[in-house]
């Protein structure tokens, strides 16, 4: 059974460059990445067309597609096409080899890991320890999930907040979203980090979009304490 891995990416080509070798790292075998390209201007359109198209699939999106809609392009087309379960990563992580094997024999419809921020954090034995705060930057999901919750809210434009209301609905629908506890690498808002200064400022102001987008279906700001109590 091949063991898909789905990475979105708009940009960041440094933090590509040093996601992919880990990708493929990974120890449980026959994995293939499948990149949605979203309208790349530096370089990173190149540098995928170039990696063996074996195991490295690229689709390149104009206009660029959103974060929730990059996942759900991949993932529909990824359980259409058999796969039982697929790994979902940002392009600004790293893994340690074992991160796809320890998420499956978790056993669970859908778990994370956490994101540290070194490469000393993620290293060493790991003792799972769930948690009940999924960390949307790597995540594994099985086709029965998929099925069961649908897809991520398309409502959100840009990046942010598309997360937030999958964990929420998914608490509604009684479906867990734990955190397991293995570590990986995040450089956080690594995509915001590498724009230019006028797409740093469309995204700011996107996700600001989002975030009143999220207020006004459930009436409270991500991370508040009205928002912790939706979780009760």
């Amino acid at each position: 059974m091949i063991n898909p891995i789905l990475c979105p990416v708009r940009n960041g080509l440094n933090y590509t460059r040093a996601a992919l070798p880990t990708f493929l790292a990974q120890d449980c075998g026959d994995v293939h990445v499948y990149f949605v390209d979203n309208a790349s201007t530096d370089g990173t359109r190149e540098f995928l067309n170039a990696q063996d198209t074996k195991i490295v699939h690229t689709t390149h999106q104009t206009p660029p597609l959103s974060v929730a809609k990059s996942w759900n392009f991949g993932l529909r087309w990824l359980f259409e096409n058999g796969a039982e379960h697929v790994l979902v990563v940002n392009n600004d992580v790293e893994l340690r080899p074992d991160m796809y094997r320890e998420l499956l024999a978790a056993d669970l419809l859908f778990a994370t890991g956490v994101g540290v921020a070194t490469r000393n954090q993620m290293a060493g034995a790991f003792t799972r320890a769930d948690r009940p705060n999924p960390d949307f930057s790597c995540f594994l999901i099985r086709r029965d999930c998929w099925e069961q919750l649908g897809p991520f809210d398309e409502g959100c434009e840009g990046a942010y907040c598309e997360d937030s209301i999958y964990h929420v609905e998914a608490h509604r629908k009684g479906v867990a979203l734990p955190c397991i506890g293995i570590p990986f690498v995040h450089h956080g808002s690594g995509t915001i980090k590498s724009a230019t200064p006028e797409e740093a400022a469309r995204i700011s102001a996107q996700a600001y979009k989002n975030r009143a987008y999220f207020k006004s279906k459930y009436g409270c700001e991500v991370g508040s304490p009205e928002y912790e109590a939706l979780f009760k």
